[in-house]
């Protein structure tokens, strides 16, 4: 009996290391209007809470009229605005001047990303037709459930010029957007023409 209740007791241990292990916090919720919530690897669906933990490979979703900020470890802050859904799928930090990795898919939303102090060449947004591809930056998206969408970027805080590079995944077509611009791009992964504009919501 004493060995069963030992064995026991060590395969209880080792689930709860692995589940610890697997729960990696890549940030926090910074900001929440009314609700979200965060399906973690292998876990349950949770209500978030503010300065809850985002754990790598969860899905996060936001509710109708929801939004939801992340600040992650480096710095870079993400918005999701109302029925968006997304998936933080890499994230390596080692801390500031070091080297990291940042992959996120967006599957439907609306979106604003502000990039932190990983390297800018690491950092990658993933959707189903387009992967975007930043230069330090700030920009904003809009997809739909089909994949058609559209993306702006905006100027710094002091007037600084940023861009991002658009690629269609279904082409190979890349694009370079500038400050002050918007393309939209349909479910083929095909682009409109560069205009002037910004992507509305996730302020």
């Amino acid at each position: 009996m004493k060995f069963y209740a030992t064995a026991a007791c060590a395969a209880v241990l080792l689930c709860a290391a692995g589940w610890t292990a697997s729960a990696e916090p890549v940030g926090n919720t910074s900001a929440i209007i009314p609700n979200a919530s965060q399906v973690p690897p292998q876990g349950t669906r949770s209500d978030l809470k503010l300065k809850d933990p985002i754990i790598r490979n969860a899905e996060l979703a936001t509710a109708e009229r929801g939004a939801l900020e992340v600040t992650f470890l480096d710095g870079s802050k993400l918005t999701m605005g109302q029925n968006s859904r997304l998936t933080v799928d890499e994230y390596v930090y080692t801390g500031p001047g070091g080297t990291g990795k940042q992959t996120v898919r967006y599957t439907k939303g609306i979106f604003r990303f502000v990039s932190g102090s990983i390297p800018k060449d690491n950092v990658k947004i993933e959707t189903p037709t387009v992967t975007i591809g930043i230069r330090g930056t700030i920009f904003r998206s809009v997809l739909d459930d089909d994949g058609k969408g559209a993306i702006s970027v905006e100027y710094g805080p002091n007037g600084e010029e940023y861009e991002v590079v658009v690629t269609s995944k279904e082409t190979g077509k890349t694009i370079v957007l500038k400050s002050g611009q918007k393309v939209a791009f349909d479910n083929a992964g095909v682009f409109e023409g560069i205009v002037d504009g910004q992507v509305e919501g996730c302020n």
